[in-house]
């Protein structure tokens, strides 16, 4: 997407970033005006490799308008589906993004998010996310990738990715692509005493310790919040089907975590089906 991805996404699952319409060039494509259309149901929510402590399959709808001049606006939002409240999230975004050179290309953007009350998502006490990333195409395409995300609490987050498109197969101007990449992220963690704080006070009252999953002891909240760790390695297998204006993703992505996270759990899994259109 990047980024539906709530952790993708926003936040937050990764999707080749491809012109639909296969029959114009790159060039041609970046100077229309196109509104593109995003819809992913996945088994967990994913918040840079992270999860919570029980698991929130949801389904994601985005709309995104892109203008000549590379400013662009989103609009959209996910629904938890073991959650009654509706909408789980509400989110709206601007950003801006230009080529530097014809392999080098910036993107600036912030997004501002709405959750429901007690929402169970690990993100939810920060809200704001301005981000920063330049990706460069070469034989893979490499990208690195500055979230500054706020709220109740701040934190960074520093991600560098690798990947490779490959075609697979072609009918006509249908095409089939494999998409794999691994993504390293490094960052704070004080969204996440947040949340175990407001867990906490949401499942007993406030009323007990709170201990960090993993080693059943209260930890010190400053020794997880300060600093800037090594928090996961992400692998992704996107495969893509390519038809005309639409694209059909089937997505898995493994997650190893880093025992900076504090989380119970040393690796995820997360098997993502998205649809997408561009108008």
């Amino acid at each position: 997407m990047k980024n539906l991805i709530m952790g993708l996404m926003l936040v937050w699952i990764s999707v080749p970033v491809r012109p639909l319409a296969q029959s114009d060039s790159t060039a041609v494509v970046l100077k229309k005006t196109t509104l593109t259309l995003s819809s992913v149901v996945s088994s967990n929510a994913n918040y840079y490799g992270q999860t919570a402590q029980e698991a929130l399959p949801f389904g994601y709808l985005d709309f995104r308008l892109r203008m000549p001049s590379g400013w662009y606006a989103s609009s959209g939002g996910y629904q938890l589906l073991t959650e009654d409240n509706f909408p789980s999230e509400l989110h709206l975004g601007t950003g801006f993004e230009f080529d530097i050179t014809p392999n080098i290309a910036l993107d600036l953007n912030y997004t501002r998010s709405f959750y429901a009350k007690d929402s169970p998502i690990l993100q939810a006490s920060n809200p704001n996310s301005a981000s920063a990333s330049i990706e460069f195409t070469h034989y893979f395409k490499t990208g690195l990738t500055g979230d500054f995300n706020f709220g109740k609490s701040e934190d960074i987050f520093l991600s560098l990715t690798n990947s490779k498109d490959i075609q697979l197969a072609q009918w006509g101007s249908n095409l089939l692509h494999l998409n794999p990449g691994i993504n390293i992220v490094a960052g704070t963690q004080r969204f996440y005493v947040t949340y175990m704080e407001e867990t906490s006070r949401r499942l007993l009252g406030g009323l007990l310790p709170i201990p960090l999953p993993g080693n059943g002891e209260t930890v010190e909240t400053t020794t997880v919040s300060e600093d800037f760790n090594l928090l996961s390695y992400n692998f992704n297998l996107p495969l893509v089907f390519y038809r005309g204006k639409s694209a059909l993703m089937l997505s898995y992505q493994l997650s190893l975590l880093s025992k900076k996270t504090g989380q119970e759990r040393s690796q995820n899994s997360f098997l993502s089906l998205g649809y997408f259109y561009q108008f």
